[in-house]
């Protein structure tokens, strides 16, 4: 491939650009960069050597290789005008051959030096400036290459400092030499800040003056005066005077208090004000001057025309004027001030109070240990006594469920040293009917008073048991915790554990003393013990479960499999039936009005109708899936359900129905749900009368639940209420075993093959829909079960399902019908031949396919059932994607189970039009026929258009 030269070019100088210019590159190899650091005043001068101390400190931190130039104009002693040109053939010859980087400048004259010459002594190089008052960006209009820090200082806040240490005051003078250039910048700066304070301030101008003038005027100043200090260096008559001798001039010969807006004033008279900093405007400048360096454009780098400024003051002045630090703004810095006695001898003191310290925390350290090793050893016995404890547990094993709970109460009343030891056991209702006791002499169970908790507890208690934890109970004040349940007794100090299995209580354990509190320890060792006796019941109870689960999982299994052969038998009945069903309705449109045999022929149709309505049944009974909720009119319900189990019911068992509704009679629930309440209940109710003669009653009624209404169920909450009551004469239920007939895998009938789950499925379904079952029943006279579903109050309006739409079900589009079963491929396609559509049928999905390959455009449509060999409907489908892919696609099946909903959401991402569930009516299917053809037309028209 040819380059272009140009590009070749263009491109070299890039790179040689970046190489050059790039400060990384420069910096990598060891470049060195020249700065030059021009300073307006004389070596010595505060001010300046601030400055210079932050620009040596910024240049050192900043990790580049420098060479700076230092350069002083003097021009304290010396007028600007005086030394500008010898200053500038100096420069010119000195640095004839020297490039600079970079240049920084401080204060107004060296920055003015610049602005005249750099461009004839130091071409194109940057400048950075510092310590510039009153700047203006008319200085630099015409000048590139120019960046820096405006020396703004604070005024209006030092006199504002001023009026809240001396609110007094009434004058401020402003003391300036008036000669150099920023004596006067600071003097023209400080009138226009005063002016702000017309009213409040008078401005006495005390600018100008030689020394001895300036003494005559500070003699005579009004008592409430403050003097503003700004810059008093040179004189008119040329007297020059350092920082310390003009501040203690004025400070000497005023006698009121002095004020500065400059950190470096501050020393020798004057008391302080918002200053600025000139070590502060040195970094700046240079960390301006950096940043050029490392190949940030000046014009980037604005200049910065305001900085923070901080309250400093002397406290030699707030001494020599009275004035308290509590006055002082929050964040005020005060300097020299002395050391006291503690911070002048702070480390020896501190070393002193150490050893000290150390000396005191020992002798506690050697006491307390004297302690704990008694109590440790104390401790440590009752350790031993517990292991000993928890390992006799290990031969406890087998033991019955009260002795454990008596081995457990003794040994805790011995190791934790209590007067009395008291264990609270309730059943799965909460209901206390035995108790344990245990004393120095009497250990042993009583008869509970039959109350549940919460009737039988103080609130007190009831909080306690509520917590779940073990807690230590000093009674103090409160009766309530003297006096322990079932009045068992009273004592000053109790330890309690409640003892919970997830949101069941099982009992709680009491332990009181006279005196003495119990401690930690204690409620260790009670927990250890408590927990130990309760992984032997769980365990034991976990045996029995997992015995009961073995049982359960073989008649799952067993389940399962009557569901699979189930499923089978209604998808075989599904093609019969919709065979019969769709012959009959065409010999019904070919028998004239009068012929008997139409009769006989409408009630084969009712008749299939009814084995459709079984099929339904058996499909939704083996049904193992999550239905949602959804308005059931119980009735109705009840009165399919019992068709069903009517077959199941022996001869000797008689079936009553009886319902009392008035209202809506409809409830929202899974129909599944209600199926399996009804027939959990009805075939217990078989079972306690196997053999016998009997009779089995079902009543639905409506139940209004309201306070008033002593009958009704305390659990539940004001409503309506639909009753289902199933009730039987069989041989009813002893008072042992009622309580526990909802725990789960609880049965009297395990040699039957009982799995103890059907009464806590009901009662689960019960409370998910907020609902309640209650029995009740006295051995040898039957058993009556109560179901209570809350009413729905609106109903959705009924939907008559078998309603057909009353519109033309006829076309004479191409129809490939495919299905292995004989029957009702035969049917299907004489009704829709009938119906005028053009139809050829199928027994093979191969064939079909083959049929469509050949020539993809003889058929408009795919009507196939889903089970077939081969291949099944929708893998004809896909199959049909590449030869046909704007066939549409009808699919119809009795396909049910868990993943229905899932299956229809697959046909629809494969893109079928549309599915019919089996067993359907001739009319249905047209109808489907009909939507397709219509939607693929209307599709074909669209597209037509838009050609």
């Amino acid at each position: 491939m040819k380059r272009c030269p140009v590009c070749t070019i263009l491109l070299m100088l890039m790179l040689s650009c970046w190489a050059v210019f790039s400060p990384a590159k420069a910096q990598a190899k060891g470049h060195s960069f020249t700065v030059l650091v021009l300073n307006s005043y004389h070596i010595g001068y505060s001010w300046g050597e601030s400055v210079l101390n932050g620009i040596r400190r910024e240049l050192a931190e900043s990790g580049l290789s420098l060479k700076v130039h230092y350069e002083f104009m003097d021009t304290k002693f010396y007028s600007p005008q005086a030394v500008e040109q010898p200053l500038v053939q100096l420069y010119k010859s000195k640095y004839a051959t020297t490039h600079f980087d970079a240049i920084i400048a401080s204060d107004n004259n060296a920055l003015n030096f610049l602005i005249a010459h750099r461009d004839t002594l130091f071409p194109k190089t940057p400048v950075t400036f510092c310590g510039v008052t009153r700047f203006r960006p008319e200085m630099l209009q015409g000048r590139n290459g120019f960046t820096g820090v405006a020396e703004d200082v604070d005024v209006a806040g030092t006199i504002s400092l001023i009026l809240r240490l001396f609110p007094k005051t009434r004058h401020i003078g402003l003391v300036s030499g008036g000669v150099t250039t920023s004596s006067k910048n600071n003097l023209e700066h400080a009138l226009e800040e005063v002016r702000d304070f017309a009213g409040r301030l008078d401005a006495i101008n005390l600018s100008g003056l030689n020394p001895q003038e300036l003494k005559k005027r500070l003699e005579t100043l009004p008592q409430d005066t403050a003097l503003l200090y700004l810059s008093y260096y040179r004189t008119p008559d040329g007297t020059v005077l350092d920082v310390d001798e003009s501040t203690g001039l004025v400070a000497e010969w005023s006698g009121v208090p002095v004020f500065s807006p400059w950190l470096y004033t501050m020393g020798n008279g004057v008391m302080g004000g918002r200053v600025v900093s000139g070590a502060e405007q040195g970094r700046k400048a240079a960390q301006l001057a950096v940043q050029i360096l490392r190949g940030t454009a000046v014009e980037a780098l604005p200049v910065i025309q305001s900085q923070e400024s901080k309250t400093v003051l002397d406290y030699r002045q707030l001494k020599r004027f009275s004035l308290s630090k509590h006055l002082l703004p929050a964040g005020s810095e005060v300097l020299f001030e002395p050391e006291t006695l503690f911070y002048k001898y702070r480390t020896s003191l501190i070393i002193v109070l150490a050893c000290f310290l150390w000396l005191t925390l020992t002798v506690f350290v050697l006491l307390w240990l004297l302690r704990e090793k008694t109590r440790a050893a104390q401790e440590l016995q009752r350790r031993e006594e517990r292991l000993q404890s928890l390992v006799a547990l290990n031969d406890l094993a087998e033991t019955p469920y009260e002795q454990l709970i008596q081995f457990g109460l003794d040994r805790l009343q011995h190791l934790l040293q209590a007067k009395k030891a008291l264990a609270l056991t309730f059943d799965s209702r909460g209901t206390l009917k035995r108790y344990c006791l245990c004393t120095a002499s009497e250990l042993g169970w009583h008869d509970g008073p039959g109350l549940q908790y919460e009737q039988l507890f103080s609130p007190f208690w009831l909080e306690v048991l509520h917590k779940k934890t073990v807690q230590r109970i000093r009674a103090g004040a409160e009766s309530d915790a003297h006096s322990w349940p079932c009045e068992t007794g009273r004592f000053a100090q109790s330890i309690a554990l409640p003892v919970w299995e997830g949101e069941r209580v099982h009992g709680l354990i009491l332990l009181g003393r006279d005196s003495g509190d119990f401690s930690r320890a204690d409620e260790q060792h009670l927990m250890l013990l408590m927990q130990g006796i309760m992984d032997i019941i769980l365990k034991r109870r976990a045996r029995e479960r997992q015995e009961q689960l073995e049982s359960e999982l073989r008649h799952s299994q067993k389940m399962e499999a009557i569901g699979t052969v189930a499923g089978g038998i209604a998808h075989d009945f599904n093609n019969i039936i919709s065979a019969i069903s769709s012959c009959c309705e065409l010999a019904l449109e070919d028998i004239p009005p009068g012929n008997p045999a139409r009769e006989d022929m409408k009630q084969s149709l009712k008749a299939a109708s009814r084995g459709k309505q079984v099929i339904s049944r058996i499909r939704t009974f083996c049904s193992r899936s999550e239905a949602p909720a959804e308005s059931v009119y119980f009735p109705a319900l009840v009165e399919e359900c019992l068709e069903l189990l009517t077959s199941l019911l022996p001869s000797t068992v008689e079936l009553r129905v009886e319902q009392e509704i008035s209202g809506s009679g409809t409830v929202v629930a899974d129909p599944g749900d209600l199926h399996q309440i009804l027939m959990n209940l009805c075939l217990n109710a078989d079972h306690a009368m196997l053999g016998q003669q009997g009779t089995l009653r079902v009543l639905v009624r409506e139940v209004c639940v309201s306070s008033s209404l002593a009958a009704a169920p305390p659990e539940l909450s004001e409503g309506e209420y639909i009753c289902l009551t199933v009730e039987d004469t069989g041989k009813g239920i002893s008072s042992e075993v009622l309580p526990r007939i909802f725990d789960p895998f609880f049965t009297t009938r395990k040699e039957h093959g009982g799995t103890g789950l059907g009464l806590s499925t009901v009662q689960e379904i019960c409370r998910k829909y907020k609902g309640l079952v209650t029995v009740e029943s006295e051995e040898g006279k039957g058993s009556a079960f109560h179901v209570f579903l809350p009413e729905e109050e609106h109903p959705a309006a009924d939907v008559d399902t078998h309603a057909k739409e009353h519109v033309s079900v006829r076309g004479t589009e191409r129809l490939l019908v495919v299905d292995d079963d004989p029957e009702l491929l035969y049917s299907v396609a004489k009704y829709l031949s009938r119906q005028g559509y053009q139809v050829r049928s199928c027994s093979r999905s191969m064939e079909a396919l083959e049929l469509v390959r050949n020539d993809p455009d003889q058929f408009d449509l795919l009507l196939a059932d889903q089970i077939m060999p081969e291949l099944t409907g929708s893998g004809l489908a896909w199959e049909l994607l590449d030869c046909a892919p704007d066939m549409p696609v009808i699919l119809y099946s009795g396909y049910s189970g868990e993943n229905a909903d899932d299956f229809v959401q697959e046909l629809e991402a494969l893109g079928v039009a549309a599915f019919i569930a089996k067993p359907f009516e001739n009319h249905e299917l047209g109808m489907q026929v009909r939507r397709v053809l219509t939607a693929k037309k209307e599709r074909d028209d669209g597209a037509s258009s838009h050609n």
